[in-house]
């Protein structure tokens, strides 16, 4: 939960953590991006007046680097707000003052469509280890690489058809842009428990991604 009002996150969190749900409160915009950074989150409730970054920019930074749904509160419940609220990337959007059990159905909501999305996912390739991976905190990028490398899962993948056709650029001798979206997926892998030996790299011609490893 993303809110400045302290009182409010102090109740939710009492309110959620009754129903089951873990919850960690922070109260600006920064401190959630830099949490969501090396933890994996479900879902994203999140004010729109917040200091120093409001919410909508909060919300695009998310959408931008995550996966992660998002609930919008706020006390703007015109329909503009509303309008610039689902733009952003918010997935529902919640005007303030609510009732508690709305806010509960939504964030069921939310989770259960998430929920479907991601057994569609291992259901169509027969494999836990994608459920796995789909509650990573991974950027755009990096999904997107995971993704490519899954579709040649056992062969040799080329940084140059990597830069191509994720990274949407020609492979030049000095960019080690590439090489870090790499790193970054074999750290989170390992922080939450997988093996760093999914991707590996063959020197001089690219990288392998092994769903199964020894």
């Amino acid at each position: 939960m993303v809110d400045d009002d302290i009182k409010l996150c102090e109740l939710l969190r009492a309110v959620l953590e009754d129903e089951g749900y873990d919850v960690m409160c922070v109260n600006d915009g920064e401190s959630a991006l830099a949490f969501m950074q090396n933890n994996a989150i479900d879902i994203v409730l999140l004010d729109v007046m917040l200091p120093c970054i409001d919410g909508l920019a909060v919300a695009r930074r998310i959408c931008q680097r995550f996966a992660t749904p998002i609930l919008m509160l706020t006390a703007l419940d015109d329909e503009a707000s509303m309008l610039d609220g689902l733009q952003a990337g918010a997935d529902q959007y919640v005007a303030k003052p609510f009732r508690v059990p709305e806010l509960l159905a939504r964030i069921t909501s939310i989770l259960r469509r998430v929920g479907l999305e991601r057994q569609r996912l291992s259901n169509k390739n027969g494999n836990d280890f994608l459920l796995h991976i789909s509650r990573l905190p991974l950027t755009e990028t990096e999904v997107e690489l995971i993704e490519y490398l899954l579709k040649h899962d056992g062969d040799i993948v080329s940084k140059m058809a990597l830069q191509k056709e994720v990274l949407k650029k020609e492979l030049c001798p000095y960019d080690r842009n590439l090489d870090m979206h790499i790193s970054n997926i074999r750290r989170k892998l390992v922080q939450s428990g997988l093996s760093k030996k999914h991707i590996k790299t063959v020197r001089g011609q690219g990288y392998i991604f092994y769903r199964k490893v020894a």
